[in-house]
Parts: structure tokens; sequence; C-alpha cells
């Protein structure tokens, strides 16, 4: 594997399911990527860092002790340096007696008053949170633990949750789209604790803690439980017997000693119980967007730590916040210099126990080796690179596994075994078509030894890819398939090197923790697919999905990455020029509406001009001031014309830096041409999406866009560029999904299918441009559950109006809302929804108490099966177009896929079998992934840039 794992984007396409009450995304709003909430454990955090640092007697020098402030802070600072999150808050309990207080008298009656130094912190702590702009949750008559577990569960459905606490009650709140994070033994160390580690722990499951802190009590919180029976009576009971349920339905088995306490704790049982259980169902108040992490304040952050004296805290913020700089006298080169350790390797664990890693690094060694391989038909294999960038990345080393908990390690370096001289003894083996090869991201490994001029094939089994198909919404990275399938703790890239500053290069890692780091990701790939593999055999949709779509299309995405496109930087220089005017007028415009000069990248200050001297009716507010996000000023839009000019500057902004500037910066220097990554695992629908850049987001119909896409070009004069899009392809899912009678003969007798709907829903033969412009996005509309409220802000109409046309819609297509409605009642029966071959997406929320939760999920019930239905055409359309270019040995080559278009560069003598091909096997794809009664349509078009093709 490389520098660290690419495996774990969680990057959320438009089809995903929306956020919060906001209104579902239609088809040109952009992806994004599937953002992490932070939950912090507040006053646990400060309790641990101001014991862990007591001996330390941190103070400043007129005698203010700063130790908790100082751990807390390092803690903060660490996360935000590791997983820079996207949303984060900090949970503290209120003053007042809570509810467990009331049903309980003697509820926490043997705390101990905090000690005076650390209440002269608290203070300093709240403020320090309040500077760094992190909202705080509170709420009287709840403990932090309840908003954590409450916030937890209301936003897992938009976000991947992490816990951070030392308390060992969170535990209850783990399972897959939740995780623990707790402080460890070394300062700013936080360690992972899931199902796994309680596992090892106590031998049980989260879903078992609730019964064993109730059989046990909690002493901490003068909490009893059943007399005589501690963890270990307690984790035996609940393993034998399942649930405490369970346990009190077969006393009679249990040993006279155990009987009898269980028999007296019966009548308590139920209250204690109660007392143990983190609520997760409270009445938040708080909106996701909320939470969202902002820049810290700096005129409030850097006076703070000077007055603590923690000029090393102060000295990280920017590096962690660029946009920051601190006062000269607190800045970094002006701090205390303190004596440091050289940079030493981290420590690694000894190699799983049973387990024989090799290492090999002679040519006679590999030479034996390849003989042995040569007999086999198949093996797993991972490698080891300098670098995330495959065409950046230096061969470290490759392991192999070829049976369980055995594995070698094959160790290049400049000095002794060299890559090529390694590659050059291998070649036989890796390119041998009668040996499969196994592996955790195969895309990865194969673009790598790609480079060295070697063509890794035939690949086969990719765990990544299996796990994501049999339940794309879980994580898919080889650390959590191993604790998750195998029960086992990998060690972690980052144990290895080390984070932040300590990091070091590969190849200063000790050899001996290199070969056994290296051994573990072959052996557990190997382990894994064993295991993934009988999950499959379980579904066979599922099977023919990784085995017809998804392993397949790895390669077919190796091709496309590895050839790049063009792009045509003097185009986007001038494009560059043009934005600066634009936006130059828009600021001017915006100043001279608002009366003043002002940061109109401050939402702060933004929302003082906006509602404070405008006087534009507030919609939201958050922790720090008004909201000023796209759904307030889009209401804000049809009322005051600055709202307008604001969401335009920022349009105008974000297409500058996301594309205009960056792309000719992230041209590959080699091949001149632009490397965007293509990612299988991270959309829960099974839609592609692309990275570095992300090409999902370039918009289609502004003119902006149209600029964009006008700079990716041909790579020489002679050739062109040859588009080929699905025409309306989930309207036509929607129809077979549905089997609508409307809807499937507009399609066969090839309407214009939004004037068709229009002509429905208006009751006229006379369409008008403005009917159709209605008609459409209500077509799209219904596919993303659009509501009357969404569909008046599209639209600009009344609530009452849209309501009438969605209602219109509804008595016109009845079929269509039938097959929705039973959609959700199907997922909420069996938990999941699929696609017309069976793709599975899992929607735990549609069962929430919390009803813009269930809404949501809802909707995502509803898109799930069309988008799902999309994804598995044109992935299967690109195995096919591939296949049939390299039969023919044809010179066109396939570029780029985003959304539910293709882009190929040809040339002129082949451009129209191309195009012949393509669309017959687009066509094709859709009959073979279900599109049995609906007609498919494929759109053309070619020209020298992307946009005179599209």
């Amino acid at each position: 594997m490389a520098l660290s794992s690419n495996e774990n984007q969680f990057q959320l396409s438009l089809d995903e399911t929306t956020q919060g009450v906001a209104e579902p995304s239609l088809p040109d709003t952009p992806r994004t990527e599937k953002p992490e909430l932070f939950l912090l454990d507040g006053m646990a955090l400060v309790y641990r860092a101001f014991f862990a640092l007591q001996r330390a007697d941190m103070k400043t020098r007129d005698g203010v002790p700063t130790g908790a402030a100082f751990g807390f802070l390092t803690t903060l600072l660490k996360i935000y340096e590791t997983y820079a999150p996207d949303y984060l808050a900090v949970a503290f309990d209120s003053r007042e007696k809570t509810f467990r207080h009331e049903r309980y008298d003697a509820y926490k009656a043997n705390r101990p008053q905090p000690p005076e130094d650390l209440i002269t912190q608290l203070d300093f702590i709240f403020r320090l949170i309040e500077a760094f702009n992190i909202p705080i949750l509170k709420q009287p008559g709840y403990e932090a633990d309840d908003l954590i577990g409450t916030a937890a569960r209301e936003f897992e459905p938009e976000c991947r949750i992490n816990i951070v606490s030392p308390d060992k009650d969170m535990t209850q709140l783990i399972h897959d789209g939740v995780t623990l994070l707790k402080p460890g033994k070394r300062q700013n160390e936080l360690l992972r604790f899931g199902a796994a580690e309680l596992k090892e722990e106590l031998g049980i499951a989260p879903d078992q803690f609730i019964d064993l802190l109730t059989l046990t009590g909690d002493s901490s919180d003068n909490i009893p439980g059943a007399k005589g029976i501690g963890p270990k009576t307690a984790s035996k009971l609940l393993l034998s017997y399942g649930s405490l349920d369970e346990i009190s339905k077969n006393l009679e088995k249990l040993p006279p000693r155990t009987r009898k306490s269980l028999e007296e704790f019966l009548p308590e049982r139920e209250l204690i119980r109660d007392l143990v259980t983190i609520k997760t169902d409270i009445d938040l108040q708080t909106p996701l967007a909320s939470l969202q992490c902002g820049q810290p304040d700096p005129e409030k952050l850097f006076p703070l730590l000077e007055r603590l004296e923690l000029r090393a805290i102060a000295s990280k913020i920017p590096d962690l916040f660029p946009a920051i700089t601190p006062p000269k006298e607190i800045a970094p080169d002006n701090a205390p210099k303190v004596k440091r350790e050289a940079h030493r390797a981290p420590t690694i664990t000894e190699p799983p126990e049973d387990a024989v890693y090799t290492l090999i690094d002679t040519e006679e060694e590999l030479t034996t080796l390849t003989e042995t391989l040569a007999g086999l038909s198949s093996f797993a294999l991972d490698t080891e690179t300098t670098s995330l960038n495959t065409f950046e990345a230096e061969l470290v080393g490759i392991s192999i596994s070829v049976k369980p908990q055995e594995a070698v390690f094959i160790y290049c370096s400049p000095e002794g075994l060299k890559p090529e001289k390694a590659l050059s003894i291998l070649k036989p083996v890796l390119e041998n078509p009668a040996i499969e090869k196994w592996g955790q991201n195969l895309k990865y490994d194969i673009l790598v030894l790609k480079n060295y001029g070697i063509q890794l094939a035939p690949t086969g089994f990719d765990t990544m890819l299996a796990s994501y198909v049999i339940n794309p919404e879980e994580t898919h990275n080889l650390d959590d398939l191993a604790q998750r399938h195998l029960q086992y703790r990998t060690t972690t890239y980052s144990e290895l090197c080390g984070t932040g500053k300590k990091a070091v290069p590969l190849r200063q890692v000790p050899l001996e923790a290199l070969k056994n780091y290296a051994c573990q990701d072959a052996d557990i790939a190997l382990r894994l697919q064993n295991t993934l593999e009988k999950q499959l055999k379980d579904n066979q949709e599922l099977e023919w999905l990784c085995r017809n779509i998804e392993f397949p299309l790895v390669n077919v995405l190796v091709a496309m990455e590895y050839r790049g496109i063009s792009l045509d930087t003097k185009h986007l220089e001038k494009t560059a020029t043009k934005v600066a005017s634009l936006t130059a007028d828009l600021k001017e415009r915006i100043y001279a509406t608002a009366g003043s000069t002002f940061n109109i990248d401050s939402p702060k200050q933004l929302g003082e001009i906006l509602f404070t001297r405008l006087g534009l009716p507030a919609k939201k507010t958050t922790k720090t001031g008004y909201s000023t996000n796209v759904q307030v000023l889009e209401e804000l839009a049809m009322i005051h014309p600055i709202a307008q000019d604001i969401l335009e500057y920022r349009s105008l902004q974000k297409l500058r830096s996301t594309y205009i500037e960056a792309l000719p910066k992230i041209l590959n220097p080699a091949t001149g041409k632009l490397h965007t990554s293509f990612n299988q695992h991270i959309t829960a629908t099974g839609r592609l999406s692309s990275s570095n850049p992300n090409l999902q987001n370039i918009p289609i119909r502004t003119e902006l866009g149209k600029e964009i896409r006008k700079a990716f070009i041909a790579s020489t004069n002679r050739n062109f560029l040859l588009s080929a899009d699905y025409s309306q392809i989930e309207l036509r899912i929607a129809a077979e999904l549905s089997g609508d009678k409307k809807l499937i003969e507009a399609f066969r007798n090839q309407e214009d299918i939004h004037a068709a709907t229009a002509k429905a829903i208006f009751d006229t033969e006379d369409v008008t441009s403005d009917m159709r412009r209605k008609a459409k996005e209500v077509n799209f509309g219904v596919l993303y559950g659009i509501q009357p409220y969404g569909l008046s802000m599209r639209l600009n109409i009344s609530q009452k109006e849209a309501k009438a046309i969605i209602d219109t819609y509804k008595s016109k297509y009845p079929g269509l809302f039938e097959a929705l409605d039973a959609l959700v009642r199907q997922a909420a029966e069996n938990g999941f929804v699929t696609t017309l071959l069976g793709r599975r997406r899992y929607i735990a929320a549609l069962n929430s108490r919390n009803g813009n939760i269930r809404k949501a999920a809802e909707r995502a019930a509803m898109n799930t099966p069309v988008q799902g239905t999309a994804a598995d055409i044109i992935k299967y359309a690109m195995c096919l177009i591939e296949n049939t270019m390299q039969e023919h040995k044809m010179h066109s080559t396939m570029l780029l896929q985003v959304h539910d278009e293709l882009v190929f560069e040809t040339n002129e003598e082949e451009h129209e079998k191309l195009e012949t091909m393509v669309v017959a096997s687009m066509k094709e794809a859709a009959l073979v992934c279900g599109l049995k009664q609906v007609p498919v349509e494929v759109d053309t078009g070619i020209g020298k840039n992307w946009l005179d093709a599209h």
C-alpha cells in the first residue's frame, strides 16, 4: 500500500441522502464528499487532561494553572491535524439536575468537587473553544453523553461520526457508522475503540454493553449493579445467553449465588438500565450546518494563548489554519527554543501470532520465489511506495501471500535489490494470464507497476470493491475490513511512520518493521478474499455485480487514468482574466448596495450587512452569528438583488479556485496531461466519483462551466473528442421501475418527455417554453423527493402553485408515485433498496423517530434504485466498450466518465466506427441491466474540445 490508504474516501454524489431539512439536489447540483462529524466529550477530556498533567504542575508566571487547557487543546489540535474534520462540536453537562437525578436521588452523590486548579481553568477553556469558533452542545436536564448520543444518531445518515471521549459508557453508541476515539497513554494519542476492541477486552458486542452496565452498575456515577457480579461474570453471562432479558428467563440454570443476586436485583433492574442508557432522542434544536468547522478567530485566540503562555500551541495554529497570521509577538519564530529529540521511526508490533512473514532482498531468493509462484493459480499482492500519486510513487517493495498467515516481502532499494531488477525477475509471473492476482484497491497497484513497464494481469478479486458491493454504507479500507471481518487489529501506516512533524519517510522505517507491515497487508487481503467471497456466494446478484462490473471495471479505469486528457491552458488563462473582471464588477456592485466595503468571504461580516444594516429577514442563526449559506441566500434572492449577486460571486470564486486556476497546476509534468482519479467505492448508490480534480462538479448549464469544458481538448490537431451521453436515463429507469404506462408510452413514441409532461400537468397541447421548463424541473425533482417548497424555490413561484403542479403530476402518473411509495415501504421492511440488477443500499434511518432524518432517508430510498441502476448501466457499458476497442485494435481511447456521459478521443478514420460501436454498446448495457420495456437513447457529438463535442 502507499503512504496512507486512499481507499477510504467518503464522497457522496448528488444521489446521496439529502441533509437536514434541505431540499434534495437535482442532477446538475455538485456532488460533495461525505463529511465527518467529531463530537468531543468536553468535561471528560478536560478532567483527563488535568490529571494526566497534574505532576507537570503547568502554570503561568503569575501562577494561573494551565495543564487542563494545554491537554485539551493538544487533543483538539490533534483532531484538526490528523482528521481535518468537516463538522465538530464539544458537549458539556448542564449545571441543572438531570432526569437521572430525578429518578435516583443517589445519582453521582459520591462525586467529589472538582479541584480548585481545574475550576480556575474552565472559564479559559470555554473561551478557547469559543475562539476556535467551535459550537458547544449544552442543554438543561441532560448530560454531555446524551447530547453526543443524540447528535450521533441524528446526523449519522449524513456524516461519519467520531466520538472523542475517555468514558467507557460511550461504547454503547459504537456501530459501523459511529467510531469511538479514546485518548491513549501518550500525549495527544487517540486510539480507535470499536467492536473488535470491546470484544477483545470483555468478549461482548456494543449492543450488549448496556446490559453489562446494568448488571455491574457504574461506581463512578454511584449506580449499583447486581450484588457480586463484576464485568467478567457479566460478560460470561451475556456470552452464554445474549442479553439480560434472556439471562432473566434462565435463572434456574445459573449457580445459586448468581441466581440469588439476580433475583434480588430484579426490582431495580429497569431503573438501573434506564440510568446507564445514553439517550439518543433529545430534541437538539441544532442543525448540522451550525456544527460546520470554521476558522478560529485570531483576535480572540492569540491573546488567550498568550495570557496562558501556551506559545507551543500558538505556534501550531498557522500550520493548521494557513489563512491565519499570528501577532508578531507570539509568532512561531519568537517561541522559546526547546531541545527536540531526533526523529526516530515509531516502534511496531510483532507480526500476528502464528504468522510467518519472510524478507526477500536478493536476486537468488527472488528467483526461487518466482519459480514457486509460477505453479500457482492465484495469489494476493500489495505494493509499498513513497507516494499516493501513482505517477510519482517509487516502489519500495511488493508483498505476496499465497496462504493465510504466510507472506513474503520483496524489498527494493537503490543500494540493494533495485526495483527494475526485481520486476524483471517477477515480470513473467505478474503478467502470466494463467495466474490471477488478488488484492485490496488493485487499481493503485496496477498503476504503480504500469509505470515500471509491468502489465499486471489478470487481476481478479478486489477486497475493497467486494466490501463496497456487499454494503456500500460501510468503510472499505483494509484496517477497518480486518477489524470488521477478521476481528484483527492491523498496524496502521500512521503507527508505522508516525504523523505530522514526527512522520518519517517509508524508507527510513526499520526493515523488520516494514517487512511485518507490508506482509500484513498482503496476508490480510488474502484472508479477506476468503471471507468476502463466501459472503458474495450467498447472494448471486451481488457476486454477478462484482465479477461482471466492478472487478473488470478496474482495468478500464486504470487505462483512463493512465492516458489522461489534454488541457488548453491558454484558454484557461483567458477565462481567469474574464472571471477576475466579472468578480471585480460584482464586488463593486455588492459594496454599492451595502453602502460600504466589507469582507464578502466573511460570514460574520456578511451577516451584519444583510441582516443588521439592510434589515433583511434572518432565516437561520449559528453559534457564531447569522447563517449565510446557499439556502438562506437563495431565499433572500427573491426579495433583494444583493443576495443574487453574492451567490454569483461565490460561484465565480469557487470555479476560479477549483478549476480555472487549479487545473493547470495539477498537470503531470511528465505527460503534460490531466490525470484524474476515478473512485469506485465512494458513493452509496454505485455511481463513480472522481477526484484531483472532481470532474462531476463542473456545471453543465452555466456559461463559465461551458468555458471550463472548452479547455479539455484532443491531444493532437488531427484528433477529436467524441461525447456519448445517455438521454434522460434516470427518467427512463423510473418508468421501467414503475411500469407507468403513460411514461413508457411517451418514451416508446420518442416524444419530448418534458413537453409530454407539460401537456399532462397543464392540460394543453400548446406547450410554451416556460411550461416545458417547469415540467423538466418536476420530472427530475420527483426522483429526488422534491417538495412544494423546493419546487417553488427552483421555479420562483409560490408554494401553493408548486403544490398544485406536483399534485397534478401525481394524478397524471399514478404508477410512478405508487412505485416510489412501494420502494419506501419495502426498504423500511427489508432495511435496504436494490437496483434492477440487485445492487443494494442499506438505509437504516427509515425507522428514525426524527422526522427530518426519516424524510431524507425516504428520499434516498426513492432515488437510489434509479441512480444505482444508472450506475450499473454506464459501468457495464464502459467494460463492453473497452473490450470491443481492444478486440478491434482501435486507436481510439476512452478518457472520461462524468454523470451519464462518456468522452473518447478518436481520429478522422475511426470516429464513425467508434460512434456506432459506442451507441450500440451503451444500448446493450441498458438492456442487460434491466431496461426491458423502455428504449434507451444516446446523444453523441464530436469536436476539438469537450464543449463542442457535448
